[in-house]
C-alpha cells in the first residue's frame, strides 16, 4: 500500500493562532485566543489520561483479566465512577482499549496534546468496525502525519482515503449480519416515533413490494366501499373511522402503515405466546378529567401528549388505579404471601423499574427481565427468607440477574427507612394557607371602599401520616465498590396535589366570604337594603353610574317617583301585652 505524508503549509504557532483570529499581537483578544488553544491542549491530555486509566483498570480488574469481551463488571464499576450509563461505559472502555493497545503511535501524539481530542474521536469512529490488523496499519500511517498543524478538514479527507485503501480487497461484512429493527422516539411532544428496518437490499425491496401490493388492494376495496350506496358496508382498514365522512380512500403511505400495525404476525412453526404483550400507559387522574394537560407515560419511559393519553384511556374497558404519595410521588406498596408476585405487584414493579435496576443499566424491563428477590426467598421456610414484597423486589435484565446470581453484585435495602414520620417532615408536607393567594375583597362599586372584610381561614390541621419515599438500594459491586440507586416515582403527583390543595383553599375562602356577606346583609335594616336595591335598579335603567353629588341627586329623584312605604313605629311592651280586637 502506498505511504504518503500529510503536512501543513505552515506550522501552527502562536503567531498563526493570533493571525487566524484577526487580532492584534498584544491585545486582549489575542490573549484569549492563545488561552483557548492552550485549554484545548490541556483538555486533550486529560482525555488521553482518562483512556490510559480506563485501559489500566480493565487490565488489572480480576473479573475481566484484561479481556475486552469479559468487561461487564468492569463497565459496571466505570459507569458508577463516571456517573454514566452502562452502555456509555462499555463504549469508553472499548475505545480506550483500542486506542492504547492497538494504536500506540497516535496515542503517543495524543498524550502530548498535538492530536486534538476531536481528531482522535473521528479516528476511533472510522476504525471501530475494522479488524485489529487493519487498525494497526491505519495507526502506523496516521502517526507519521503532521498532526500538530494540519486542519480538521485536511485530516478528515486523508483519513477517509486511508481507510478506503486499507479496506480495499477485503471481504465486506455480509449484509445478512446487519438485519435489525430499531425504535426511535423522534418527537415526544407530538407523540411520534419511528420504526426503522435495516437489512439486505433484496429483502427490504421484497418487503416494500409486498406492502405496496397489499396497500393497493386495500385502497381499491376502500374505494369500492365508498362508492357503494349502502352506508352500512364496512370500510376495511379505516383506522380512525373517518373515511366515509371524508369521502376518499387512504393514501398508499398510510395504508402501508396500517398493514404493518394491524396485520397478524406469522410466527409459524413457533406458536404465538398465550399472554399478549401489554402496553403500560400511566395517565394522571387530572388529565383524564380534562383539568390538566400533564402527559401520560408509556412503560415509564416514553411521554405521550395529554390528548393521546385520554384517547388511549377512553378506548379501554378496564382501568387500574395506582396510588402515589402526594408529597414525594412514590408508589404506595402492595404485598403478597407467595414466592410469585401478584399481578398488581408486577404492575408496580414495571412502574418502579422501567429499566434494569442495576446501576447505570438502561435496558428496558418490558421483555427479557426477571422479578428478583433482593434478600433470597426461602422456599422451604418462607418466614425465614426474604418476603415477596415491593420492598424486597426489583426488576433486572437477564445479564445482571445472571451476574447477581453469581454473587458479583449484591443489592441491599433498609426497609425501615421507607417512611418518615418525623414532625418536621409532616409540617413541611402541609400547606400554609397564608402563603397562598387571597381573594380580592368584594366591593359594592369599583370606587367604594371595601364594606366587607375578607374572610380569613384558620390554619388547617396538618395530617400526621407517614411519607412514602422512593426506595433506596445499596449495591456492592465485586465486593469493593459501593453505590446507591433509587426507584422511579411519579413526578406529577406532588404538583397536582399542590394544585388541588390550593383550589380547595380558594373554594373555602370564597365560601367564607359569601357566608360573611350574607350575615352582614341580614343584619342591616330592611329600609337600607331597599334603598340600595332601588339605587342599583335605577343605575341599570339609566345605563350609567352616578358619582358623588350626582348620585345623591339621582337617588332623591328616584325616591320621589317611587316613594317608600311609611315605617310603622315599633309597639311598646305594654301595647304588646294588650289583646288585639281588630279584625285580622
Amino acid at each position: 500500500m502506498p505511504v504518503w505524508t500529510v503536512r501543513a503549509r505552515r506550522a501552527l504557532t502562536a503567531q498563526r493562532v493570533i493571525e487566524a483570529c484577526e487580532a492584534e499581537p498584544e491585545s486582549e483578544q489575542a490573549a484569549r485566543a492563545l488561552a483557548i488553544h492552550d485549554n484545548m491542549r490541556d483538555r486533550t491530555m486529560l482525555y488521553a489520561r482518562e483512556q490510559e486509566l480506563l485501559t489500566a483498570f480493565l487490565t488489572r480488574d480480576p473479573e475481566s483479566d484484561g479481556c475486552i469481551d469479559s468487561a461487564d463488571i468492569s463497565a459496571l464499576k466505570v459507569a458508577t465512577g463516571l456517573r454514566a450509563s452502562l452502555h456509555r461505559a462499555e463504549c469508553l472502555i472499548r475505545d480506550a482499549h483500542r486506542s492504547v493497545s492497538l494504536m500506540p503511535g497516535t496515542f503517543e501524539v495524543l498524550s502530548t496534546g498535538d492530536l486534538p481530542e476531536d481528531f482522535h474521536r473521528l479516528l476511533l469512529r472510522k476504525v471501530r468496525a475494522l479488524p485489529d490488523d487493519q487498525v494497526r496499519v491505519v495507526d502506523e500511517h496516521v502517526a507519521g502525519w503532521d498532526l500538530a498543524s494540519i486542519s480538521r478538514d485536511q485530516f478528515a479527507r486523508h483519513l477517509n482515503s486511508l481507510v478506503t485503501l486499507v479496506t480495499a480487497g477485503t471481504i465486506p461484512v455480509a449484509p445478512e449480519s446487519e438485519r435489525r429493527v430499531d425504535l426511535e422516539i423522534t418527537d415526544p411532544t407530538r407523540g411520534i416515533a419511528t420504526l426503522s428496518v435495516t437489512g439486505p437490499t433484496l429483502e427490504i425491496k421484497a418487503l416494500a413490494h409486498r406492502l405496496d401490493v397489499a396497500a393497493l388492494a386495500i385502497q381499491k376495496a376502500q374505494r369500492h366501499a365508498l362508492n357503494d350506496q349502502d352506508s352500512d358496508t364496512p370500510i376495511p382498514f379505516d383506522l380512525d373511522e373517518v373515511l366515509r365522512q371524508r369521502g376518499r380512500a387512504m393514501s398508499l403511505a398510510a395504508l402501508r402503515y396500517a398493514v404493518l400495525t394491524q396485520s397478524m404476525l406469522d410466527t409459524d412453526p413457533v406458536p404465538e405466546p398465550a399472554s399478549p404483550y401489554k402496553l403500560l400507559v400511566t395517565v394522571p387522574a387530572m388529565t383524564l378529567l380534562g383539568e390538566s394537560d400533564a402527559p401520560g407515560v408509556i412503560d415509564g419511559l416514553i411521554p405521550v401528549p395529554a390528548e393521546q393519553a385520554r384517547a388511549l384511556a377512553a378506548g379501554q374497558a378496564t382501568w387500574q388505579r395506582i396510588l402515589t404519595d402526594p408529597t414525594t410521588g412514590a408508589y404506595l406498596p402492595v404485598t403478597a404471601d407467595t414466592y410469585t408476585p401478584t399481578a398488581q405487584m408486577r404492575l408496580q414493579l414495571r412502574l418502579r423499574h422501567p429499566v434494569c435496576a442495576a446501576p447505570g443499566c438502561t435496558r428496558a424491563t418490558v421483555l427479557a427481565s426477571e422479578d428478583d428477590h433482593i434478600e433470597e426467598y426461602d422456599h422451604t421456610d418462607p418466614t425465614a427468607g426474604g418476603p415477596t414484597s415491593l420492598a424486597n423486589l426489583h426488576r433486572l435484565c437477564w445479564l445482571h440477574h445472571t451476574i447477581k446470581t453469581a454473587g458479583l453484585i449484591d443489592p441491599e435495602r433498609d426497609t425501615d427507612t421507607d417512611t418518615d414520620t418525623d414532625s418536621d417532615s409532616d409540617s413541611d408536607s402541609g400547606h400554609n394557607p397564608e402563603s397562598g393567594s387571597r381573594l380580592e375583597p368584594l366591593r359594592n362599586t369599583p370606587e367604594d371602599p371595601p364594606r366587607f372584610p375578607p374572610a380569613t381561614l384558620p390554619p388547617r390541621p396538618v395530617p400526621r401520616r407517614p411519607i412514602i419515599e422512593p426506595t433506596r438500594t445499596q449495591w456492592t459491586i465485586d465486593g469493593e465498590l459501593r453505590t446507591a440507586t433509587y426507584e422511579e416515582h411519579d413526578l406529577l403527583t406532588p404538583v397536582l396535589a399542590a394544585a388541588l390543595d390550593q383550589a380547595w383553599d380558594t373554594h373555602l375562602r370564597a365560601h367564607a366570604d359569601a357566608t360573611r356577606i350574607a350575615e352582614i346583609e341580614a343584619a342591616r335594616p330592611a329600609r337600607d337594603r331597599i334603598i340600595e336595591q332601588r339605587r342599583l335598579e335605577n343605575q341599570r335603567r339609566t345605563g350609567h353610574r352616578a358619582h358623588g353629588a350626582d348620585s345623591d341627586e339621582a337617588l332623591q329623584k328616584f325616591l320621589e317617583r317611587n316613594p317608600l312605604p311609611p315605617l310603622r313605629p315599633r309597639p311598646s311592651p305594654d301595647e304588646l301585652d294588650e289583646p288585639d280586637d281588630s279584625p285580622s
